[in-house]
């Protein structure tokens, strides 16, 4: 059953009513979970400098210990052999129960230092994984709802890749997912851009091979992920070619931090200008198609006004915006992938990427979802957008059954 014209429309803006009023109490929990989250990174990266400064010192100590108690079991040896050349047999086991002590008392002290900065890192850390899972989830939400209102959070959204940092194989970790996440899209983007984010990511790479804490963490499993990721970005630089990027080179080291800042400055700049070229080209494309509209008209001879606007609406702004990566992605999968036979779990993973980036109302998300609303299930977004593609099928089987009555009538 569909609802009336008016009755849809007053959904409609109840609904962005309620999407702005949950955007604003979403905004305030973000604030709040931001708040958390510089806190809680703080705190783990303070502990995380004291462990990498108590850790090697404890174990140094306790190294020694071992060393002094070796050394002493050999001296009692010796005092054994020679003890009718003392001088004082009261003194040498005066001395060597203070050498016991001693040692013994290094060694307990050592081992309550090292325990205690490890526990204080291991509570940081769960501490800001659980801020930084909140303060992602808001601001995914935060997306999805009402995207101008991220720029507040730009400085927390730079500080989760140092925060990943506190975590052992994190800034990998999180590095891998992006290299995956970027694949699909590498090739629409333009050569500069292109340069830019590969030099991002290689840059991460190694600023992450030259971590102080990097071999003391460095499982089978994070060394595999580290030879997966580098050939990932090794074959995107063969595949594109988009620029000699000397990170790439072993023997090349900078200051990795500065270098990763550099190339997300140039990335920055890569995408404005990318935009920029996209619009121009879309407002001379614009022109023409209105210059040719004009010919058109002038050939055709006289007509109305506004049959003529009608049949050609102008192109709005929204078109001559650039699609998100993860609409186009969304669009060369529909076009290559022989859905839903193959390929239906990419397309679904994809397709939640594009609900939280552009919302479930979007005319090109609606136009490539509706051929396979049927397979359209889950959540993430995924159970709203079904519930608008089923009104948009049945308006349209409506619309048909409508002209197949019309068409019947008139043919009696």
């Amino acid at each position: 059953m569909t609802m009336t014209p008016a009755l849809e429309k007053l959904a409609e803006l109840v609904r962005q009513a309620e999407a702005k009023t949950r955007a604003r109490k979403i905004e305030a929990e973000t604030q709040h979970a931001a708040e958390q989250f510089r806190a809680a990174e703080l705190r783990a990266r303070r502990a995380v400098e004291r462990l990498r400064v108590v850790r090697p010192a404890s174990l140094r100590a306790l190294e020694q210990a071992d060393t002094d108690e070796q050394l002493l079991k050999e001296l009692v040896r010796k005092l054994a052999l020679y003890k009718s050349s003392l001088t004082s047999e009261a003194d040498a086991e005066r001395l060597i129960a203070a050498s016991q002590a001693e040692i013994e008392r290094t060694r307990r002290q050592s081992r309550i230092d090292l325990e205690e900065v490890t526990r204080e890192v291991e509570e940081a850390r769960r501490e800001l994984r659980s801020a930084t899972d909140q303060y992602r989830a808001l601001r995914r939400e935060i997306d999805r709802l009402q995207p101008e209102l991220a720029e507040p959070f730009a400085a927390e959204d730079r500080l989760l890749w140092d925060a990943e940092a506190h975590f052992p194989g994190g800034q990998l970790q999180l590095l891998a997912h992006e290299v995956d996440a970027g694949l699909n899209a590498f090739g629409s983007l333009g050569k500069h851009e292109q340069y830019a984010r590969l030099k991002v990511w290689i840059g991460r790479f190694r600023y992450y091979q030259a971590s102080h804490d990097r071999d003391t963490e460095m499982t089978e499993e994070l060394q595999a992920l580290s030879h997966r990721v580098f050939h990932q970005l090794k074959w995107l630089s063969r595949q594109y070619e988009p620029g000699y990027i000397e990170a790439f080179r072993q023997d090349f080291s900078t200051d990795w931090a500065a270098y990763v800042a550099e190339a997300q400055e140039q990335l920055l700049q890569a995408i404005e200008t990318g935009r920029r070229a996209r619009d121009t080209e879309a407002q001379a494309l614009r022109e023409r198609e209105s210059a040719l509209e004009r010919s058109s008209a002038a050939a055709a001879g006289p007509s109305s006004p506004r049959a003529v606007a009608t049949a050609h609406p102008p192109a709005s702004p929204a078109a001559a915006r650039p699609l998100p990566a993860s609409l186009t992605e969304l669009k060369a999968l529909v076009t290559r992938a022989r859905l839903p036979e193959e390929g239906l779990d990419e397309f679904l993973d994809v397709l939640r990427q594009a609900i939280d980036d552009v919302g479930i109302a979007h005319p090109e998300l609606l136009r490539l979802a509706l051929p396979f609303r049927e397979h359209i299930t889950g959540d993430n977004g995924l159970a709203a957008l079904r519930r608008n593609l089923d009104k948009i099928q049945a308006r349209r089987d409506e619309t048909t059954a409508r002209e197949r009555d019309t068409s019947g009538t008139d043919h009696a």
